[in-house]
């Protein structure tokens, strides 16, 4: 989630997105949201935008519906592919044609104005497309966001794009193939973490580059184990929850 202005863009929504709200308003900036007996009066964000339509990342949706009573005409960002499987699918259309969510297309490579002072461009990035394309999100040319991927090699721009932002929080699913025994990984494609340590190597020292998106089974979710360390050692983080970031 970005803040600025006093106003809150959320990029994805998770199906934890009722903790990870009620954590949100715990924080100072964020408490104005709730009433005074301290529950919840409204989503603590004024814009939305989704990566596609893999199941953690818009899955937490159905909590905005008429029965949550928690948003009303929320813009939405997305690609047309995305808001046209919101819009023609159950329960998701109902969002739509009830105006809890109003779609606000994104097209790649352009610019759009979220609200004076932030800016968001969407890049188009090679991922399993079984309903949606899939995008990075730019905020402000400073911080990019790629939170799902196949792999690195597949996306020419990849490392110049990389390379034009001060911070990037980049897909790091995996550490290594055996970490889901019996399956397939080609499956469900990404790149591992030592892969990606070596695509950005050169830019590790110049850049704040931050693992994301991590599976259970990753090792990097035990920031003492020795994938962690390594992580460390070559000059990437591990992204953390509550993290916060200054722009």
């Amino acid at each position: 989630m970005l803040s600025s202005a006093g106003q809150s863009l959320l990029v994805d929504v998770s199906p934890d997105i009722k903790a990870q709200e009620d954590r949100l308003l715990r924080i100072p900036s964020h408490a104005a949201r709730a009433n005074p007996s301290g529950i919840k009066a409204c989503a603590p964000f004024d814009a939305i935008a989704l990566t596609h339509a893999h199941i953690g990342h818009y899955a937490g949706l159905v909590h905005f519906g008429r029965e949550a009573a928690s948003t009303n005409a929320i813009p939405c960002y997305c690609t047309p592919s995305m808001g046209a499987f919101l819009s023609k699918n159950a329960p998701w259309e109902q969002l739509v044609s009830l105006r809890n969510l109003v779609l606000m297309p994104l097209a790649f490579g352009s610019q759009v104005q979220i609200w004076p002072g932030l800016n968001l461009t969407a890049f188009s990035v090679p991922h399993r497309g079984e309903y949606t394309d899939t995008i990075a999100v730019s905020l402000n040319g400073k911080l990019l966001y790629v939170p799902d991927i196949d792999d690195w090699a597949a996306w020419p721009r990849a490392h110049e794009i990389v390379a034009a932002h001060e911070i990037s929080l980049l897909d790091a699913t995996f550490f290594s193939a055996e970490e889901l025994p019996g399956r397939d990984m080609r499956a469900v494609p990404h790149p591992l973490v030592p892969k990606t340590l070596e695509f950005f190597a050169d830019l590790a020292h110049k850049r704040r580059l931050i693992l994301t998106h991590l599976n259970h089974t990753n090792p990097l979710t035990d920031p003492h184990s020795a994938a962690a360390r390594e992580v460390a050692r070559r000059g990437f983080e591990v992204a953390q929850e509550m993290m916060a970031i200054e722009l």
